[in-house]
């Protein structure tokens, strides 16, 4: 392993950084929303550990398109469709611009992507506050150059959950190659936000990092752990994780599910929709989006963990999806609550917890492994900001070859979905 490639560059430390986002949390701190009023709720943790221990299953919305005022428009119109058809939506994500992950003082002139820019704490609260539902920001906040000034922004409009962490370890800007700068960018944002009087969840989507490009299943549940260490470990944090993307077999979706909750006691984000298995025409994505969607609410039902359900719009893979396709998504996510709890006892629950059992094993062979011997190399493992670095630097293949369990539980072959 050539060490100098994964500690060179003039990185500041991670205590450094951590009291730079402490410090600015005197300036920056989490503005108060329609949806948290209305739930008398200091954050959508809190609201979630309430819902998950009244029973109480949630819905994630994704609204994902290119205009501010047409995205504020369909949250309002989906909100008030689907509670017109009995239905809560429980939280709405949107599509963010990925050149939102370039610091703010320079994105002009910048290449743009097809989603929304938001620029100041004005643009946030103008989503935080369409419907009083929780609206957490995910894609392109954290892990990019863009990191600081996204989560001030983002914490001053009343945003109690902000990701993605996962794209820190995957994405790349274009025209932006300092991962240096990107690193202390980010460990600074998650100081700031770990700094915070109330609890905002660090998000991470499992999927969008090196857990989706792992050959092991064991692994991607490892890095979870590497994850929740530098998080909640080194940082003071709260992480949340997102996953399902490329998750298909149901038993898969289940055990990940029950491995995921008993290795991490915070509440979940959302379990994201299998849209890999979208391969058919619209009314044939119905059997897929209900398979998905069934597993989903038998792992809640059993164990609810705060997880949001996210019904997608059977079109998703052809365009984005209007309206009417959203709401219809949602009606019909709903009373399948009611079929699939009833179903539960139909499930070899014994099937579930033994590939479960063997997942988190493999996980904390993985997470041993790595922490232990990216020591025994000169990586400093106490700082958030040189561990993160390392890892990033390191690349899936390798991080995996070097410290995996071996194949312990293999994906499927061909494109990694499980």
């Amino acid at each position: 392993m050539d060490v100098t490639k994964l500690l060179s560059g003039r990185l500041r430390p991670g205590s450094e950084l951590l009291a730079e986002g402490r410090q600015l949390a005197r300036d920056w701190s989490v503005g108060r929303t329609a949806f948290l009023e209305l739930v008398s709720a200091p954050s959508e943790a809190e609201y979630k550990r309430r819902m998950a221990a009244a029973g109480h299953i949630m819905q994630h919305a994704h609204i994902g398109f290119r205009g501010v005022e047409r995205t504020l428009d369909a949250i309002r119109v989906v909100h008030e469709s689907c509670a017109a058809n009995g239905v809560i939506i429980h939280r709405f994500g949107i599509t963010l611009d990925w050149s939102m992950g370039y610091p703010a003082a320079e994105r002009r002139g910048r290449r743009r992507g097809t989603g929304i820019v938001l620029n100041g704490p004005k643009d946030f609260a103008r989503i935080t506050n369409a419907v009083p539902a929780a609206a957490p920001f995910g894609d392109f906040m954290l892990g990019l150059p863009g990191a600081l000034d996204n989560a001030r922004h983002a914490l001053a409009a009343g945003a109690t959950a902000i990701g993605n962490l996962g794209q820190y370890f995957t994405f790349r800007l274009p025209d932006w190659d300092d991962d240096v700068a990107t690193t202390e960018a980010t460990v600074t944002a998650m100081g700031l936000i770990a700094a915070q009087d109330v609890e905002v969840l660090i998000h991470s989507n499992l999927d969008d990092g090196f857990a989706g490009l792992f050959s092991d299943v064991t692994c991607a549940l490892g890095m979870a752990l590497i994850e929740k260490y530098i998080v909640e470990d080194l940082i003071g944090g709260r992480l949340s994780h997102c996953y399902g993307h490329h998750f298909t077999a149901p038993l898969s979706r289940l055990a990940f599910h029950k491995a995921l909750a008993s290795v991490s006691s915070t509440t979940g984000t959302m379990i994201f929709g299998n849209t890999v298995s979208y391969r058919s025409s619209p009314i044939g994505n119905f059997a897929s989006l209900s398979n998905y969607l069934q597993a989903d609410i038998w792992a809640l039902t059993r164990q609810h963990t705060g997880h949001a359900i996210n019904p997608v719009p059977v079109t998703e893979n052809d365009r984005i999806p209007d309206v009417e396709e959203i709401i219809d998504a949602q009606i019909f996510a709903a009373p399948l609550v009611e079929h699939a709890a009833a179903s539960l006892d139909i499930l070899d629950l014994h099937a579930i917890d033994i590939a479960a059992e063997k997942l988190v094993a493999g996980a904390r062979t993985f997470e041993r492994n790595a922490l232990q011997g990216l020591a025994a190399v000169g990586v400093d493992i106490e700082d958030p900001a040189r561990l993160m670095l390392a890892i990033r630097r390191l690349g899936p293949r390798r991080l995996e070859s070097l410290y995996g369990a071996g194949g312990s539980y293999p994906a499927a072959p061909g494109g990694g979905t499980r």
